[in-house]
């Protein structure tokens, strides 16, 4: 199955997903010197997630998603909007214009893209300093901090955008934030992962019924306070 098809069936679930914190897309910004007419390019752009706090400050931008339903959920939920291109392409083909866009961010994407050829789009579609930002949001509770340390996964995101980025790799910077999540919320994040059924499967009720259960057993106030960290991978392409 391609890439672009592995989504499909799980737009309407990724509203529920969370957010970018206020404090990485302001730390971005100023680390890209946007400003309210810079043109920045979201790849696997999804339901527009990333997308929106820039647009919400003014910058232009292109969303980039290959898939259908993603693509049709990124139509409606950025429609308000003026400043934006919606493009209905690939990482490896955005089809942006060449030398349009002040920075390029992948919100929790990159690990599904062509790497060479996504390097080779960004150097064409990037102005003059060529910044790229890697995001990735992960759960940060305590149990997922020790699995982290078994699978080490966040030390093979960091190689893999070291390795991306080589000599023009500038940091690594983390964003620690809780969100907020009512019970639809919460199984409906739980249904925009990959792994879980959707709706035409035989699993799909009873996998509800599970998170549901898993919800009420452990959140009886009827608000479950979740911990997530944004691990921000940021570099500078070659010219």
């Amino acid at each position: 199955m391609a890439n672009e098809n592995l989504f499909s069936g799980k737009a309407q679930f990724y509203n529920s997903r969370p957010i970018y914190p206020k404090e990485c897309i302001d730390y971005l910004v100023n680390k890209f010197d946007l400003v309210a007419n810079s043109v920045i390019a979201d790849i696997g752009a999804g339901t527009g997630i990333l997308t929106k706090p820039f647009l919400d400050l003014g910058c232009s931008a292109y969303a980039a998603e290959p898939n259908e339903d993603m693509f049709t959920e990124l139509s409606k939920n950025l429609s308000q909007y003026q400043n934006v291109f919606l493009l209905k392409a690939s990482a490896e083909k955005t089809d942006i214009p060449t030398l349009s866009c002040d920075a390029v961010v992948i919100g929790t994407a990159f690990h599904w893209f062509d790497k060479e050829k996504f390097y080779e789009e960004c150097r064409r579609i990037l102005k003059n300093n060529k910044y790229v930002a890697i995001l990735r949001i992960a759960n940060n509770n305590e149990a997922d901090k020790q699995i982290d340390k078994i699978k080490h996964y966040s030390e093979q995101d960091l190689n893999e955008a070291k390795t991306f980025f080589g000599d023009g790799f500038l940091e690594h910077i983390c964003f620690e934030y809780s969100q907020s999540f009512d019970e639809e919320r919460y199984v409906k994040n739980l249904l925009s992962s990959a792994t879980a059924p959707l709706p035409n499967d035989a699993r799909f009720d009873e996998y509800i019924n599970k998170c549901k259960s898993v919800f009420n057993n452990h959140f009886e106030s009827g608000i479950a306070e979740l911990p997530f960290v944004v691990n921000c991978y940021i570099g500078k392409l070659d010219t």
